[in-house]
């Protein structure tokens, strides 16, 4: 199964997920302060099957498999020679999406900055 949502490159939303972060009213101030510098520097470059993360110089390559979706998300199971295999769900809403961390109790937005081009490239005459 694939999802053709998901192709492009996507980047995390810093300022959206600070927003989440500012939200949460169980965090001492200092470490919302520590946990908002985290964000907005992931870029994902998703292809049909693989995931390709960049953080600074460091990038990972990831297979996937989408294994369900709906109108609003979609399941993959991720293949990471760190963490294992895994499943995320991923909720689109609009040019954005988002994922849940950790226990669940906190969200990460990405936004798209680039989709698959549908174009034929022109021929050279």
């Amino acid at each position: 199964m694939k999802d053709s949502r998901l192709i492009g490159t996507w980047r995390s939303d810093g300022r959206k997920t600070a927003k989440e972060i500012a939200a949460r009213r169980d965090l001492p101030a200092n470490k919302t302060i520590k946990l908002r510098r985290l964000f907005g520097k992931l870029e994902l470059r998703y292809t049909a099957t693989h995931c390709y993360a960049r953080l600074g110089d460091y990038v990972s390559v990831n297979r996937y498999t989408v294994v369900a979706k709906d109108e609003w998300s979609a399941a993959l199971v991720v293949f990471n020679s760190i963490a294992g295999k895994h499943i995320i769900q991923i909720h689109f809403e609009g040019d954005h999406y988002w994922i849940t961390l950790g226990s669940g109790r906190m969200r990460e937005f990405f936004k798209r900055i680039s989709s698959k081009s549908t174009r034929t490239p022109k021929k050279k005459r």
